[in-house]
């Protein structure tokens, strides 16, 4: 079966939105008086755009954290905001008594309450911005590896064995991940969707605000004439999956995919869930592309987290992304990668993608046609 396997985000999709809801995640939990409230007199309730790329500049240098974390291969925006929120919590908890630190740690149940009875023990510390960078330039490229050094810092930083805050879906990172989701879908999606109720009732929902990075009826009748073509057209993403699905629907790409080969971070984090000696499964892992190519069967999760060498390898099987993680996917699994440059670091990340051997690289998406079509 030839196929194409997208990701969305630098490829259909600006990041942009995802990265200012990003920024803002980490901004209200060191900030907001609902968490460490470092600054409780912050207002979150009328934030304009203007006020989020500020925001943004000074969480993420100018993005060059973000950069330095595409470069290492981290992809997911859950990820990328919990390493940057776990650097400075990491250096806040440093202020604190041994005693004090390791009840933080080692707390249970972990809630939103022990995130704010921490902040009122530090007090109005000041932030170095500048920390997470300085850990992601000295961290092994591959989300396992940072991973491993996040807990490794943690470790020699706080004097404690007790670092596991700092792992994949701990409840901190869960905390973390559900405050993305309420600013990304709104209060009204998030009570629909995740089932949660959400801590506010304020936020609209950034996930209404989405923009594709081609014309959308070009982007239609590529996708149609691939089809025609006889591709089978799949979807591996990070985003989780109504944040796939609802601006596909809204722009009129969704009708070109089975929707049994999209597959998004809610179906890694399911495969997590039934394999957690398995994870991390998010890219570069190629789990997702496996899923997607084959038409996302639960009952095979662990195949496609354990058999993935080389998997695609003779097959006329694409893998259309912009950033490492997928070109890392792409070779673990024998694709074919094309490589677009309308991701964070536009055409910038072309010398990166060609030091790693990108099959091709293109300027955008519609410019596949020539390579398949």
């Amino acid at each position: 079966m030839k196929a194409v396997l997208f990701d969305v985000d630098g490829v259909f999709l600006s990041e942009e939105r995802c990265f200012d809801v990003s920024a803002l995640t980490v901004y209200e939990m060191l900030m907001s008086q609902h968490f460490l409230k470092l600054m409780p007199t912050v207002t979150f309730n009328s934030i304009n755009d203007s006020e989020i790329n500020l925001i943004r500049q000074v969480v993420f240098d100018q993005d060059n954290i973000l950069n330095a974390m595409k470069s290492r291969g981290l992809n997911s925006n859950w990820d990328m905001l919990f390493i940057v929120l776990s650097i400075h919590l990491i250096d806040l908890l440093k202020t604190l008594s041994k005693e004090d630190r390791e009840a933080f740690l080692t707390a249970h149940p972990f809630t939103d309450v022990t995130i704010q009875e921490v902040g009122d023990l530090v007090g109005r510390q000041q932030v170095d911005f500048m920390k997470p960078l300085y850990f992601i330039e000295n961290a092994e490229s591959g989300k396992t590896k940072i991973y491993r050094d996040l807990r490794n810092y943690a470790a020699e930083q706080l004097d404690t064995k007790h670092t596991e805050l700092f792992e994949i879906r701990s409840p901190l990172w869960e905390i973390a991940q559900e405050v993305f989701q309420e600013w990304y879908l709104g209060h009204r999606l998030y009570r629909k969707v995740e089932e949660k109720i959400p801590r506010s009732d304020f936020k609209t929902g950034y996930i209404y605000h989405e923009e594709e990075l081609a014309e959308a009826d070009q982007l239609k009748t590529l996708l149609s004439d691939l089809k025609a073509a006889g591709y089978t057209l799949a979807v591996a993403t990070g985003r989780p999956r109504t944040e796939t699905l609802v601006p596909f629907e809204d722009k009129g790409f969704l009708k070109y995919f089975d929707e049994s080969h999209i597959v998004s971070a809610s179906e890694v984090l399911k495969a997590e869930e039934m394999f957690p000696e398995l994870k991390p499964l998010g890219k570069p892992n190629p789990f997702c592309y496996v899923a997607a190519y084959n038409g996302n069967n639960e009952a095979d999760y662990q195949n496609y987290a354990e058999q993935q060498e080389q998997v695609f390898a003779g097959e006329e099987i694409y893998i259309v992304g912009d950033s490492l993680a997928d070109l890392f996917s792409a070779q673990k699994t024998g694709a074919t990668f094309i490589g677009t440059l309308t991701g964070l670091k536009g055409k910038k990340a072309k010398e990166e993608l060609e030091s790693y051997h990108a099959d091709y690289i293109v300027d955008n998406v519609l410019d596949i046609r020539s390579i398949l079509l």
